[in-house]
């Protein structure tokens, strides 16, 4: 398994930025066409953290053929990878503990990824994603599962409230060209 040194050797201050509010600078994050993947979306908001000088990132991300969705938050002062990701759909992670039952040790989607004080990147589920019903609808809708993100890594807008999602995805301008006739057609 591998360790995330970074992480590893400033866990102090990793903790610090989990467990410290944070505030989203946008209202709303605006989902675009992915430069290196066409079938995803993706959006970034600042976030500032009160005891930390660097920005943090917080990224949404969203497939334009499935429901599937992912959500990250980054702080490039501590590593290059996510502190927190959130997964809605995809393949169980399996978290390395001897003392658990190797069924126990998997952890199915949607869940969380973070790192243990060793570095290590762990998966679990929040309690509301332990509950079937409420974790099928966090897993279908992009705004509820942001919604639980920002809760449970606690970021959050000036207002208290939690940044919306919008799609941006650019619509196919129709012109009518003079030979085309529309009489008869019927558009429901």
């Amino acid at each position: 398994m591998k360790i995330n040194q970074e992480v590893r050797d400033g866990f102090e201050f990793f903790q610090e930025l989990m467990s410290e509010p944070k505030e989203i600078e946008h209202s709303t994050i605006i989902l675009e066409p992915k430069q290196n993947n066409v079938h995803w979306l993706v959006g970034n908001s600042k976030v500032r953290h009160s005891n930390v000088e660097d920005e943090l990132t917080l990224t949404v991300e969203k497939s334009k053929r499935e429901k599937k969705y992912g959500i990250k938050l980054k702080c490039k002062a501590l590593t290059s990878e996510p502190i927190v990701r959130f997964d809605s759909d995809g393949p169980a992670h399996r978290n390395s503990n001897p003392e658990l039952h190797l069924l126990d040790q998997v952890v199915t989607t949607p869940h969380f990824n973070t790192f243990d004080s060793g570095g290590r990147r762990i998966a679990y589920k929040t309690e509301n994603l332990v509950n079937e019903k409420e974790s099928e609808i966090i897993a279908n809708d992009i705004n509820f599962g942001l919604s639980h993100f920002c809760s449970e890594t606690k970021c959050q807008l000036t207002d208290g409230n939690f940044p919306n999602i919008e799609d941006r995805i650019l619509e196919i301008e129709f012109q009518n060209q003079d030979n085309f006739e529309f009489k008869g057609v019927r558009f429901e």
